[in-house]
């Protein structure tokens, strides 16, 4: 008898942040060929997971495959499509859940956290998820994200009895991580995991709202700002934001460049300017080239200390925390405020931290942004906002013209919202990773929130709206290998000595075309007083390249002194490197783990080139010796957030290519920086910069969106 009925089956699973499509073609006893998509997961290693599936699968003719390693969602949801076509090319229809063993189960995976695993304990009585409470994690250390996915998906995981249900946006880590707890526990007690992830229901109920003089499309920092200022000016003010929480990558920043401000000036400086504001000027016009913008860039600079001051006086907004050791104040010098200016000791100042805490990048500030918030909302009965609501589309009328948002819940729910102006904020395009290809032609990693896909920057497109310097380099503040080592294979020492071969200077650096890094790539730019490095390497990422001899060394003589002091912000992971000289004998092991883990490659320059993509003949060329084995390890950039956006005037009016201003419609933040930038290069390198954008831009753009309804 036939195994299968011959033919073509279809079936999705839930991934780590989207549905996994499996289509597999059956003959009448063999799997013979698979296609899967996997396209809008968030791992950039797409093409290399669903090639390793594939091979799996028509190896072992069946749904018994191994997960992909940092890819295990995502495998276990290609798994279990292919589970369901196979049943069904078998005549086979669901069955029962096995029955679970009740009790108490306690179980740990890797999470966000580069330092320590998420552990949970998970109740089980009466074959249903009492209850999931995590003991210990590490996530929380990076960011107040954990706490928005464990208060949010917990009690939905609970309520539905199924691993299907969404991941927190904003949250997405820390959502897969309690869900595959939730997961071994049901295997521990006796149950098949896959019968546990069942569809969700969602709603399919259309709500329209009305009456709102002004609508604002995301509520990170220049959203809740604009949302704060629109409020203040008497506007009847509606904002939503698509992730969990408020804040955005706001919450994870330290503190805004300051000119000038009037409170902070005679806290800290006996009354007197900070920044000479002609200077920093004069500085701005010359890194941008050109004053197309010298409009805005004035206005950045001009209201950039009245903005800061009207946020403290009139919502509570406080400045001024203590930095490594140093007294509350303007960032100190070592902190490098400036990479262009090392003059400016003082144009930078960090949020004052709730009760002194700090994440790993700065001062735990979201208390401010509630508070302002709620206080904004609080200026009228019609003022709301909400949350895991995500804007779709413009809603325009019969000539096109901006009347209202599109926008859908998590739920499921569709919402019309309609107001007389609308202030896009929803934070640039970091986490789309098709429009970063389209724009810069390669994705990068994403340090922080990934929620920002670019959303307003299109509304803004559909109702005319031109983009300005687009192409300015994203934020990238860190380079790390580019998949993390969470699990145990290394120890934090062997970690920290794999993230500084890879990182250094030091190195002979080869980038995706198998060219050789010369010092021209490495600064990368025409301004010879920057260095920003992996910014402006092809693909954000290159591969640091070593012999044979060179690792060999490694282990009798130890690092240089240059590549003994590295040390990666934000994602380190806990270890020190060794001091210089210091012998590496275990160094055989951390590149064995690191091939393991893809961060890097060993081979002759002919079989790197087949394995990495890259041109063989300049490989060779770069590397130096066609016969020799070389081992190449990958430094990749984590980008914080992009910087070009939709092109505004001085009020923050959206404009069309011929200039003309979109009147009700504005653009905030990153969703319109680039006015203050240029094409192909580091955002302006001044700290604090982008921070004090969201304060100008939201307080102009809310006074404006304002005037609209009166």
């Amino acid at each position: 008898m036939s195994k299968y009925q011959k033919g073509t089956y279809l079936s999705k699973a839930k991934g780590h942040s989207s549905d996994v499509d499996v289509k597999v073609e059956l003959n009448d006893d063999a799997i013979t060929d698979v296609d899967i998509k996997i396209e809008g997961e968030s791992e950039s290693r797409t093409k290399g997971i669903t090639s390793k599936l594939k091979q799996q699968i028509l190896s072992k003719q069946n749904a018994d495959i191994d997960a992909v390693s940092g890819a295990t969602e995502t495998s276990n949801a290609v798994r279990r499509a292919l589970s369901a076509c196979l049943n069904q090319a078998m005549g086979k229809t669901e069955q029962e859940k096995k029955p679970l063993k009740d009790g108490t189960y306690r179980e740990s995976t890797l999470s966000y956290s580069t330092t320590d695993p998420m552990v949970g304990e998970v109740e089980i009585k009466d074959n249903q998820i009492k209850d999931v409470k995590i003991v210990s994690e590490g996530d929380s250390k990076t960011s107040q994200w954990f706490g928005v996915a464990q208060n949010k998906l917990i009690p939905r995981l609970i309520k539905e009895q199924s691993l299907d249900v969404d991941a927190i946006t904003g949250a997405s880590a820390s959502s897969g991580a309690i869900k595959t707890i939730t997961e071994k526990a049901i295997v521990d007690a006796g149950g098949n995991a896959d019968e546990w992830h069942t569809p969700v229901v969602k709603k399919h109920d259309v709500k329209e709202l009305t009456g709102f003089d002004v609508i604002v499309v995301g509520l990170g920092g220049s959203g809740i700002l604009s949302y704060c200022a629109a409020a203040k000016s008497g506007a009847k003010v509606f904002g939503l934001e698509a992730a969990g929480e408020i804040g955005g990558n706001t919450i994870s920043t330290c503190g805004p460049m300051i000119v000038n401000s009037k409170n902070l000036s005679q806290k800290y400086n006996d009354g007197k300017d900070n920044i000479d504001a002609k200077d920093l000027y004069q500085t701005w016009m010359k890194y941008v080239g050109n004053d197309t913008k010298e409009k805005v860039i004035r206005k950045a600079i001009d209201e950039d200390g009245e903005a800061i001051d009207y946020y403290m006086d009139n919502f509570g907004f406080s400045f001024g925390s203590p930095v490594f050791g140093a007294p509350a104040g303007f960032l100190p010098s070592f902190f490098l405020p400036s990479f262009v200016r090392r003059d400016w000791t003082k144009e930078w100042i960090a949020y004052t931290a709730k009760n002194n805490k700090w994440y790993t990048t700065g001062p735990d500030h979201a208390d401010q942004y509630h508070n302002a918030l709620n206080k904004a909302k609080a200026m009228n009965q019609k003022n709301d906002y909400q949350l895991e609501l995500r804007a779709e589309k413009m809603l325009t009328d019969d000539k096109g013209n901006a009347i209202g948002v599109q926008a859908q819940s998590y739920d499921g729910t569709t919402y019309k919202i309609y107001g007389k102006a609308i202030i896009l904020a929803s934070g640039g395009f970091i986490g789309n990773a098709k429009m970063m290809k389209d724009v810069y032609g390669a994705a990068c990693h994403v340090f922080g929130s990934a929620v920002a896909k670019g959303v307003g920057i299109k509304m803004g497109q559909s109702v005319g709206g031109n983009t300005y310097a687009l192409k300015t380099l994203p934020m990238i503040h860190i380079s790390q290998v580019p998949h993390i080592i969470r699990d145990d294979s290394l120890t934090p020492d062997q970690k920290a000595i794999l993230s500084a071969i890879a990182t250094t200077s030091d190195a002979k650096q080869i980038d995706e075309n198998g060219h050789r890094l010369g010092s021209t790539d490495e600064s990368g730019t025409t301004n010879s007083e920057l260095t920003v490095g992996i910014a402006y390497a092809p693909g954000f990422h290159y591969y640091n390249a070593y012999s044979a001899d060179e690792i060999e060394k490694m282990k009798t003589q130890g690092l240089s002194e240059a590549t003994s002091k590295i040390s990666i912000f934000a994602l380190g992971q806990g270890g020190k490197v060794p001091a210089a000289g210091t012998p590496i004998s275990d160094i055989d092991k951390i590149v064995e783990e690191t091939i393991k883990h893809n961060d890097a490659w060993k081979g002759t320059p002919r079989q790197l080139a087949e394995q990495l993509g890259l041109d063989e003949a300049e490989l060779t060329k770069s590397l130096g010796d066609a016969d020799q084995i070389y081992y190449l390890f990958e430094d990749a950039a984590y980008a914080y957030a992009t910087c070009g956006g939709l092109d505004v005037d001085e009020n923050m009016n959206v404009l069309k290519e011929n200039g003309e201003v979109i009147k009700n419609v504005f653009a905030v933040g990153q969703d319109s920086e680039g006015v203050e930038n240029k094409d192909n290069e580091a955002y302006t390198p001044w700290g604090g910069q982008a921070q004090a954008w969201t304060f100008v831009s939201g307080k102009i753009a809310g006074e404006n969106a304002a005037k609209l309804s009166k």
